[in-house]
């Protein structure tokens, strides 16, 4: 799941991680930076000094992002809502909370915290600044900082989900209308209203001579729209499934083979036969113990003139924890769980007796099913 992001450390239980997309924002930063504002406000010092000044600032710049981002993580902590990571990326930050808030002051307060700390962390650098004005290569990093962190509170303070700001118009909406539904839909479309706003603005700068802080801006307000639709979907995914438990969609007619099935009699007697996609794979008849779940794709990466002597054994996939729920499991755990863990398949389990297996497309064919029915005719 993280094969594009690299992990550099945890703090308080949390992981934090870059994203490759992070170093590109980071040497266009540093080139921006470098080459446009600090030769001006320093002209009188050295290109290699000014680098290095540039590399701190920037670094500097994406530790307050951080610090953006734990303040959000660790207030949800406090409110008993799991954070497993934080990412940086090219938008900035984003802390991975496992689950939205239960009540309308915990999304204000998990939210409120994130502009707070860079206000706080303005305020701080702005006093640097303001007692290091005589010593420029302190002063001019630390103005900028102020000035960013200021910017940063500011942009994140605006009233558009997913924002700070749209998240805490949306735990007020919550509060006042008791519909949390009907608070997100509010609070997405302003963003996305926002969002189109912003891009409207960077096309206007593409076409006065401003092209790269048009194209940024454009960037940001389609990523900014396009999350606050998919922040609205996924509330409405959540609450069609809520309540819907493993058992209620897990395939319970399970077929399973032995492992010493050859891949030939695998796809003559199995796959041709009862059109499934894939089929646990057991000791043998009499113990009936799991071993794994073969797919169709499993048999594939074996050359076909090798199937008549090749077993099943020989080539599926031992059963992992993540693989195994429980059937009194939430669906909504379950599809975070096969998410995280890049799963297509669910096996349930009875104590070490396997009771069916849910898959991708079982969940699927089921929430299409509940959204035809649920359709006046």
């Amino acid at each position: 799941m993280f094969k594009s992001s690299i992990k550099i450390f945890e703090v308080f239980g949390i992981e934090v991680r870059l994203d490759y997309s992070w170093f590109i924002i980071f040497a266009l930063l540093a080139y921006i930076i470098g080459m446009s504002y600090f030769p001006l406000v320093l002209p009188d010092i050295s290109g290699g000094i000014i680098a290095v000044i540039t590399i701190v600032t920037v670094v500097l710049f994406f530790g307050s992002v951080l610090v953006h981002e734990l303040c959000h993580s660790v207030v949800a902590k406090r409110r008993g809502i799991p954070v497993e990571r934080i990412t940086l990326f090219m938008f900035g930050g984003v802390a991975e909370i496992e689950k939205e808030p239960d009540t309308p002051f915990s999304e204000f307060i998990i939210a409120i915290a994130g502009p707070a700390s860079s206000f706080i962390l303005a305020g701080i650098f702005g006093i640097i600044w303001f007692f290091s004005r005589d010593f420029t290569l302190l002063s001019e990093p630390a103005k900028y900082l102020a000035i960013i962190n200021l910017m940063l509170g500011m942009f994140n303070i605006l009233p558009g989900y997913p924002l700070d700001g749209g998240r805490i118009l949306r735990s007020i909406v919550w509060k006042v209308t008791g519909d949390l539904k009907r608070a997100t839909f509010i609070a997405s479309t302003t963003g996305r209203v926002l969002g189109f706003m912003i891009i409207t603005y960077g096309i206007v700068l593409i076409f006065t001579g401003f092209f790269i802080d048009g194209m940024w801006l454009a960037f940001i307000g389609w990523f900014l729209q396009s999350t606050a639709q998919a922040g609205y979907l996924q509330l409405v995914f959540e609450s069609n499934i809520k309540g819907i438990k493993v058992k209620d969609i897990m395939n319970k007619n399970v077929v399973d083979v032995t492992r010493d099935t050859t891949l030939q009699e695998l796809v003559d007697d199995y796959f041709m036969k009862y059109r499934f996609g894939r089929f646990p794979v057991i000791e043998n008849r009499k113990t009936n113990k799991l071993i794994g779940v073969i797919s169709i794709h499993d048999v594939k990466a074996v050359p076909r003139e090798e199937w008549p002597n090749t077993y099943v054994g020989s080539i599926v996939k031992k059963v992992t924890e993540e693989e195994k729920v429980d059937g009194s499991m939430e669906m909504s755990e379950a599809i975070k769980r096969m998410t995280k863990n890049n799963l297509s398949h669910l096996v349930v389990m009875s104590g070490d007796r396997l009771e069916g297996i849910i898959t991708k497309s079982d969940i699927m064919n089921f929430l299409k099913v509940q959204t035809e029915l649920s359709q006046p005719a």
